[in-house]
Order: C-alpha cells, then structure tokens, then sequence
C-alpha cells in the first residue's frame, strides 16, 4: 500500500496501522517520489492525501490512474460533501475523514482490495443482462449499449449485490453491511453517495430509473433481467 501525504504523522500512522494488519506499506510526501513509487512498487491501493501544499490529491489522481489500476483512498481533515462528491467523480473508491482509526482504515482498505468478490463468483449466475447494461461477473466487467462502464471496486461489489438480488428490495442497513461490513450500519449518506455515483456513470436517472429503483425509506431495488 502506498500513501501520499505530506503529513509525517499521518505516514507514520498509516505505515504502523498497515504493518500490524500484515500488510506492506510505504509512503512519501513529495509527489514526485510517488510516481517513482508507482512505477517501482507497484502498489495494490493508493492512499492519498486530498489537501497538500504544493499540490493535491485531486490533481494527483488522475496521474495515478494513468499508471496503475489500483483502487485510491483519499485522506482528509476535511467533511465538506462538494469535496467528498469531488472525489467520487474523479474515481476515488473511498474517502477517510481524519482522524481516523487503524481499525476504521484497515476495514476500508479491506474493502477496496477485495478484486475478486467470492459472492460474485461462488453465488451468483455467469452474467446480469437488462436492457443495454451487463454484467459479467466471471470478468468483473460492466458495459451499456457495449461501452465499459470503469467502476471503483466498491461501486461494482454494490451493483452486483444489488443485481444478484434482481427485484428484491433490500434495505440500506443490508447493503451497508454485505458491501462495507457491520460496522457502518447506519450510515445512509454513504450509502446514498455511492447510489448517486453508481446512477451517474450507469446512465440511469433517478427520477425515471431503468435499472436501481429508490425504495423510499426503506432501500434500493435492482429490476429483474
């Protein structure tokens, strides 16, 4: 795991949370060594901080998705929704409001690495089909109309849960815990946030869905293939 932050207690933080849960961890404040980094580490996921002095992570990831394909985390003392929204637009799996705890990061990572959903391949039908959208679960691949829809790891494990329950209503605490795990029951903003983000790159309106319906109060419900 690689962390980009220009906050020395923050990579000491991170290097020592990360090294306890068995991961390796390796960091650095100076973008320039990051793409280094990148290109000679080759990192599993990206954490990076969104608020720099010479820089920022939103300008850095785009760079970053240039040379990996690695998931990215921002890290941020700041709450503000715009800079939240920000980084979902820009293809950010996550984003961590410090402080934080090694727990509360180590989950979320947890989360982002997790390439091969086991759900998706042991549970689950070869493929969703609906209108012009697929999903090829054997390949984590997501087209409309045959164009390749790119989705954080977290966004494509909530359209599978969501597709692999086709016309079932599931409730937000459900999918809060199927796709972030038991401790974030509760949180509907984060669920909401990503629904927003999952209906924007699917092409599907909210107010005329084709494919996730609101369930008002309740939850969200994919409709059948």
């Amino acid at each position: 795991v690689l962390t980009v932050d220009d906050d020395i207690q923050t990579l000491r933080y991170v290097r020592n949370a990360l090294v306890e849960a068995g991961y390796t961890s390796f960091g650095t404040g100076d973008p320039a060594e990051a793409d280094r980094l990148l290109s000679a580490e080759e990192p599993d996921l990206v954490l990076l901080g969104a608020i720099m002095p010479r820089t920022d992570g939103f300008a850095l990831i785009n760079r970053i998705a240039e040379n990996t394909d690695a998931p990215v985390i921002f890290l941020s003392e700041r709450d503000q929704d715009q800079d939240i929204a920000k980084a979902f637009e820009m293809g950010a799996a996550d984003y961590i409001v410090k402080p934080f705890s090694a727990n509360e990061l180590v989950a979320r990572i947890r989360v982002a690495l997790r390439g091969q959903s086991a759900q998706a391949k042991d549970e689950h039908e070869e493929s969703y089909l609906l209108r012009d959208l697929r999903i090829n679960f054997a390949e984590r691949r997501v087209t409309v109309d045959g164009r390749p829809i790119k989705l954080t790891a977290t966004e494509y494990d909530l359209l599978t849960e969501l597709s692999n329950n086709a016309g079932r209503v599931l409730t937000h605490d459900h999918l809060l815990q199927r796709v972030w795990g038991p401790t974030y029951e509760g949180d509907s903003q984060l669920l909401r946030t990503y629904v927003k983000y999952l209906r924007q790159k699917l092409g599907d309106d909210a107010s005329n869905p084709k494919y996730i319906f609101t369930e008002p109060r309740v939850g969200y419900r994919m409709a059948r293939s």
